[in-house]
């Protein structure tokens, strides 16, 4: 008898979840078949095998029936997230499932629910002020780091911007445009006006990143160097003027072959170092993204960390 109490007080908590998620199926007019293929090409879009990504559509649409004792959190989310495409949305749906069913946000999920959230790089979800210093002065000190090595390399490839992906990839797009506003702080302080007109391209930067990764352009490397591909041509865009007009167009000494070789081609001034700074900016933010995304999972390793500290932002 207490044991059937149970059950109807669980299905009571999960029946008007269960609602919502049908309406919201209806509403984007989804069936069951279509709705697990995409759950299966989402799974695989984040590293899993085929033959364990996949689903079948009856286990979808068991999620739909109503007085359910028990509902799959993970599971749920992904469903919201293949609807909705929304990788906060599909969070907040999976917070819903675990409050209900009184389970910590953290719990271990069954093989069903293995899917793209086991591989999505995590973000602050409490933002203590301590936290937040934290996370954007490290950024800081990775993109000074990586400023500091750049003459070193020849003056080819910039790799000042690893701070800024990390925090994106952890913190989200507000806190990595934040470090890019504070390196123009610091470059203004010290006198250094170029500098602190080609630490703008940061702030972009890190509004490009962070966004990227809220649209689960974070889940997996491939995807995450996508969206750095995109960061390198929106830099140039921003780099490219601040070359012709604040310095007269003169490339950095290690990029003077490149120019040279453009200029002969037959383009002129604008294009030429268009050109060069794209090509140099591609291959350079792609790098960054590399080195910030292993970065970023090394910091999801940290176990004390990953367990207390970090989880998917909402």
């Amino acid at each position: 008898m207490e044991q059937d109490v149970r059950a109807q007080k669980a299905s009571a908590r999960f029946n008007s979840i269960v609602e919502e998620l049908r309406i919201l199926r209806e509403s984007r007019g989804v069936t069951y078949r279509e709705l697990a293929a995409r759950i299966t090409r989402q799974r695989e879009e984040n590293g899993l095998a085929p033959a364990t990504a996949r689903i079948a559509h009856t286990t979808v649409a068991d999620v739909f029936r109503p007085g359910r004792a028990r509902l799959n959190a993970q599971l749920v989310a992904e469903i919201v997230r293949a609807l909705d495409g929304d990788a906060d949305t599909a969070e907040e749906w999976r917070a819903r499932v675990a409050q209900a069913a009184r389970l910590v946000p953290e719990s271990r999920p069954t093989p069903d629910a293995i899917g793209a959230s086991a591989f999505i790089i995590p973000s602050v979800h409490r933002t203590t002020p301590a936290l937040i210093v934290a996370l954007v002065t490290g950024g800081l000190l990775l993109n000074a780091t990586g400023k500091f090595f750049n003459p070193l390399l020849g003056d080819v490839f910039f790799v000042d911007m690893v701070g800024t992906a990390v925090v994106a990839l952890i913190g989200g797009p507000w806190l990595a445009a934040l470090v890019g506003v504070l390196f123009v702080v610091v470059e203004l302080l010290k006198f250094q006006v170029g500098g602190a007109l080609f630490a703008v391209t940061m702030i972009f930067a890190g509004l490009i990143w962070g966004y990227g990764v809220r649209r689960g352009w974070g889940n997996t490397l491939p995807r995450f160097l996508a969206v750095s591909a995109v960061v390198a041509i929106a830099t140039s865009a921003v780099a490219v003027p601040i070359t012709m007009l604040y310095y007269n167009g003169h490339v950095d000494r290690g990029l003077d072959v490149l120019f040279a070789h453009l200029q002969e081609g037959g383009l002129g001034p604008w294009l030429a170092v268009s050109g060069t700074n794209l090509t140099v900016s591609l291959v350079d933010k792609v790098v960054t993204g590399a080195i910030a995304f292993l970065i970023a999972r090394l910091i999801r390793a940290l176990p004390r960390v990953a367990e207390q500290v970090f989880t998917p932002l909402r």
